[in-house]
């Protein structure tokens, strides 16, 4: 009788610390998801639309490559912020077949004097941890600049040999 009372003092914690360990992570997982839930991360976009310029003697009066890339994953925020233009046209179809989920890229060709309008619904509207344009002028430099704390309509303007990005509120 004596054996089976100590079997039981020592199975039962022993059991109760296995089953614990499961039991501790369902709880775990869902206060994540309710976190995640009630203070998601990442921002809203705040952007009515984004304008494209191509001033006339844009790249030397030949067509610009511009990309547009919101990133969606935190962790990739510094690997692409650290990219000139001329390492993020190199590398872009391996960010996107590495992190097609967590990418949103958007891209255009442009003349000089073309102006293009696109709507913000375009880009979606998941929460973002931040947004790039990229030119892909002949000329080096790091042609990249972070678009996504501006507002209302976005004006990217291109010129000779580098570009601006500008938030205008309509009022």
């Amino acid at each position: 009788m004596m054996n089976k009372k100590y079997f039981l003092y020592l199975t039962i914690p022993l059991l109760l610390n296995l089953v614990s360990c499961s039991v501790l992570d369902v709880p775990l997982k869902a206060y994540t998801a309710a976190k995640e839930f009630a203070f998601p991360a990442g921002e809203k976009l705040n952007w009515e639309q984004v304008s494209i310029g191509m001033g006339p003697g844009a790249n030397k009066d030949f067509p610009l490559t511009v990309d547009v890339v919101i990133v969606l994953k935190e962790s990739l925020v510094s690997k692409i912020s650290n990219l000139s233009a001329k390492d993020w046209f190199q590398s872009k179809r391996n960010f996107i077949q590495a992190f097609d989920t967590h990418l949103v890229v958007k891209s255009w060709e442009l003349a000089p004097k073309d102006v293009l309008r696109i709507p913000a619904k375009m880009f979606g509207d998941e929460r973002i941890f931040a947004a790039f344009a990229f030119a892909d002028y002949l000329v080096l430099g790091d042609h990249r600049v972070r678009i996504d704390q501006l507002e209302g309509v976005i004006l990217l303007e291109f010129g000779d040999d580098s570009f601006a990005a500008f938030g205008k509120k309509k009022n």
